[in-house]
């Protein structure tokens, strides 16, 4: 009985990969959720400061583009590997101006303000 469980799994999972819609695809809800996190790390924000978050896509090269803006209007993004499941290469656009009320210690975050 066991041997004819694994024959299943193995045939269904076979199936799966041969119409491109198995466990093994990359998890749009799990790249974006990890863009969140990173994008929140390397810009010192919290990651209820991202505003936004769209996946685009898989490329040609098979990588994987997920999109953001934080709440302040900076764009970024984050390409994943071709499982999806780690960031390889990271964008973002620095910040423009120099806002009236930033800290001193925020003043690093805009170029314009020297």
């Amino acid at each position: 009985m066991k041997l004819h469980l694994t024959i299943i799994a193995a045939a269904t999972l076979s199936l799966g990969l041969a119409t491109g819609s198995g466990a093994l695809a990359a998890d749009e809800a799990e790249m974006m959720t990890m863009c969140n996190s990173y994008a929140a790390h390397h810009l010192h924000l919290s990651t209820s400061d991202i505003a936004s978050l769209s996946y685009e896509g898989q490329r040609t090269d098979g990588t994987h583009a997920v999109n953001g803006e934080t709440s302040s209007g900076q764009p970024f993004q984050c390409s994943f590997n071709a499982a999806g499941t780690r960031v390889v290469s990271w964008y973002h656009q620095a910040p423009t101006g120099c806002p009236a009320d930033v800290s001193q210690a925020d003043r690093y975050k805009y170029p314009d303000c020297d």
